[in-house]
């Protein structure tokens, strides 16, 4: 089935309208958030590094149809569904590379965004190698569900030299029909750590 994208030209669509199978997503509720501190716009350079079934690759593709978004994974039954989502929704703008970052991040272009979905255990290394990619004025974005990660990834952003470095902690619940009422269930907690990379500061007397 393809889904018409004339439908969702503003974010959160609803995961249901994903091919997912096993692969770990980012909930339509996170990914609205996502992708506001990512600050997707047109015409963007974006890079989703670890990214699972590519929803969020999708939405970046669809708020940045003149734009190319880059989506990484490591897993080959993930980047499969990466190209199926993009087929369903009629997206043409994603590039999808298999591979463990940040070995395979080498030769990208400049980006305007970066989110991290997943680290493998090499988070420092993949921080040091984005905020390098990164534009000036570039924003980079880690999601995390351990409290751990995020303390990390807010040090490194840190250590690195970014500005306004912001944690943000969501923790969410969707409401579901029980007893002729409505009962809110839970969504897994998620913490999502903002940095700004600031322009160089150009020395010189002329």
């Amino acid at each position: 089935m393809t889904i018409d994208r004339r439908s969702y030209t503003v974010p959160g669509i609803p995961d249901r309208l994903f091919l997912r199978g096993d692969v770990p997503m980012t909930k339509e509720e996170v990914r609205v958030l996502c992708l506001s501190k990512m600050g997707v716009g047109p015409g963007g350079v974006f890079l989703d590094i670890g990214a699972g079934t590519g929803s969020i690759s999708v939405e970046c593709a669809l708020l940045s149809p003149g734009g190319e978004v880059i989506a990484v994974e490591k897993e080959a039954r993930a980047t499969e569904l990466i190209w199926k989502n993009c087929e369903r929704f009629g997206v043409t703008n994603v590039r999808v590379i298999q591979g463990e970052a940040p070995f395979c991040l080498e030769g990208l272009p400049p980006a305007d965004a970066i989110v991290i979905g997943g680290s493998g255990g090499r988070l420092e290394a993949i921080v040091e190698r984005s905020v390098e990619l990164l534009k000036p004025g570039g924003r980079l974005v880690v999601n995390a569900v351990l409290l751990e990660t995020a303390q990390a990834g807010t040090s490194l952003m840190k250590k690195a030299g970014l500005a306004g470095v912001e944690i943000t902690f969501a923790a969410l619940a969707r409401g579901r029909e029980l007893g002729g009422g409505t009962a809110l269930e839970p969504l897994n907690p998620v913490f999502l750590v903002r940095g700004v990379k600031f322009a160089e500061e150009r020395s010189g007397t002329g």
